[in-house]
Parts: C-alpha cells; structure tokens; sequence
C-alpha cells in the first residue's frame, strides 16, 4: 500500500511507526506548517515530496490510501478530499464535530466506495479485549451497570487548552466507544453536567459527569477530569462492570477479574446478608494482533483492503460512538437528558 500522510504534529509518530511496520510506503507528507512535515521526514528517513495542501498532494501524488492525522476541524476537508480523489482513508478520532458532518462522511465512503476508518486506538488493547470475551462468555450474566473513571492532569498545550468542551470532544470517545465495544449496546439517552474547576488551565469543559441509558436498560457512567492532579487513573480509565451474577472490573492497565456468585450460592448461603463471592480469572488471552492500538486499526484498515472482514472502527459504526459525545455536549449545554442519536 503507498500512504499519503495528512499532518505531521505531535501525534504522527505513533501513526508512522505501525505503517513503517506494516510495510506500507509513505509517498508524500502534508502539513500547513511544512516544517513539521520536514522534520517528520528527517526523522523517519522519508524521502519524499512535501505539501501544505491536501488537494495538491492528492492531484500530484500516485497513493492507495490517505491517512488522516489533521486536528478535528480539518478532518471533513481531508477525508472529504481523499474519498473524492479515489483513496481509502484512515482518519483520527474523532469522525467530525457535528452530526451532521460525521454523516456527509459516511454518506461519502458509501457513494464512492471507499472504505473509511476511525483510528479508535483505544479499544484494542488488552483489558477492553479481556472485558469482552469475559462479559461475552456469561461470567457476570447479563450486564446491568458500567462505571468508568478518568483522572488525569495533562499539560498539552496547543490548541486542546482553548477547545470547546475539551474533554468530551477529545477524549470522552474512547471511553464512550469502548463501553459500546464491551457491552455490545447502543446508547439511547444521555445526562451530563461539564464544568471548569478553578484550578483548570483548560478554557472550555475538562470535567465532565455523564450517565447514558444503553440499550436493555443498561445504565453506565463516566465520570471524568482532565485537570485532576493527584492518585491519577491511567489512560485507559478504571472500570466497573455489573451483572446479575457478580462483577468485573479492570484498573487500566495489567488486572482484569470478577467475584462472582457461587453456582450453589441459594443453596449454601440461604439468608446471608453479605455473600461470599468466588475470584474469577480470564481463561484465555486475545489475540495479540488486537491489543496494539494505532497497529491493530491499522492492521483491520490494510486487511479489509486486501480482501479481510471490515474494521471494527469503519465510520458506518464509529458515527454512534460519536454520537454518545455530541449528545452528552448537548445535554451539558441544555442542563436535560438528549436523546442519542441513530
């Protein structure tokens, strides 16, 4: 596959090492800000052409794919532009800022028939892997309830410090589509209070509080703050799942387990106010091409290409992950549950 990579910040390299590893062929480089795109050459040691202009680098460069690494605001241009000019897209989350455009992307990948792919890294690592196949293999029954908590004080600087709703439109979409990959559920509605604590260097929403109704009247809710300093969660969050016969949980990063009912419990504990609960432990391990982040989306992206089953993160489904955010924005704004939108 030959690759035109659309931005070149901060965020490229991790988009630039699974493709180098995925033998794909970098043609050409793009960035407003060519100097990004020189150093990004330097560093990979990328002898090629050089744009500030997507539709110039698409006209004037022979590519398969286009991979777009752009800020939100651009990415409707970009993808807009490579679907148009005949190339596959792969995009960072998220898909767009409105619904709206989300689905004038969508409508785009269906009408010319390129295939088009959110990079929601997220969802391919380990513990989301292990909560699915635990939740999917009945160790907890039916699902009821999903707590997920976010704690971290990042200093990025840019343009995440003047964002509107920083947090929700940024990062809550990997929460929001992990939780959608785990419990196999749509959101229906959502609640959700944001606000700026004193000590925020963020302009616009790092904290944010949100309950969804997911479909079969499953309840979950991420509670969330960028501007937490102090006893952070990792990146991956804290999570709590609640079923009918016990509950998982994952701490973000090496531990997944359940304590579960015991099979004989009415029988051996008739009466107990408190029961005792067995220890469950993952019985297998996932496939270890699904827990790499940027190279496992990438990896789905390349495959669907040469003929494999289509991505998990292909924008046709990524467009309900970002519905849960632009609802939860909504109803931060209105102070009232917001129906999610389908």
């Amino acid at each position: 596959m030959n690759a035109i990579m659309v931005g070149c910040g901060a965020m490229s390299p991790n988009w630039l090492r699974p493709a180098a590893e995925l033998g794909v062929q970098i043609e050409a480089l793009v960035d407003l800000d060519e100097k990004n795109a020189r150093l990004r050459a330097q560093e990979f040691n990328l002898d090629v052409p050089i744009f500030s202009d997507v539709r110039t680098a698409v006209d004037k460069v022979r590519a398969d794919v286009l991979f777009d690494c752009t800020i939100p605001a651009a990415h409707k241009k970009v993808s807009s532009a490579a679907m148009e000019a005949g190339l596959h897209v792969l995009e960072e989350k998220p898909l767009a800022l409105s619904y709206q455009d989300a689905a004038d992307l969508v409508g785009l990948s269906k009408s010319t028939g390129r295939l088009h792919v959110v990079l929601q890294n997220r969802r391919f690592n380990r513990g989301i892997r292990l909560l699915r196949e635990m939740l999917v293999q009945g160790v907890i029954g039916e699902i009821t309830t999903v707590h997920v908590d976010f704690f971290v004080a990042p200093h990025f600087g840019g343009f995440r410090e003047v964002m509107p709703h920083v947090l929700l439109a940024d990062m809550a979409i990997h929460a929001f589509d992990a939780a959608r990959f785990v419990t196999g559920l749509d959101a229906q509605a959502v609640f959700c209070e944001e606000w700026i604590p004193k000590n925020s260097w963020y302009a616009s929403g790092p904290s944010a509080v949100a309950v969804f109704r997911m479909a079969e009247e499953v309840r979950f809710s991420y509670r969330a703050s960028w501007c937490a300093d102090g006893f952070r969660t990792p990146w991956d969050a804290v999570w709590r799942v609640i079923g009918t016969k016990g509950t998982l949980v994952w701490d973000g990063e090496n531990e997944v387990k359940a304590e579960c009912l015991p099979a004989d419990h009415l029988a051996a504990q008739p009466n107990v106010f408190l029961k005792e609960m067995e220890t469950v432990l993952p019985s297998t391990e996932p496939d270890p091409m699904q827990i790499r982040g940027h190279f496992s989306v990438m990896h789905q992206f390349l495959s669907a290409l040469n003929g494999g089953p289509l991505p998990e993160t292909r924008s046709s489904d990524n467009i309900h992950s970002l519905a849960m955010v632009l609802a939860a924005i909504e109803s931060a704004e209105a102070g009232k549950w917001v129906e999610v939108k389908r």
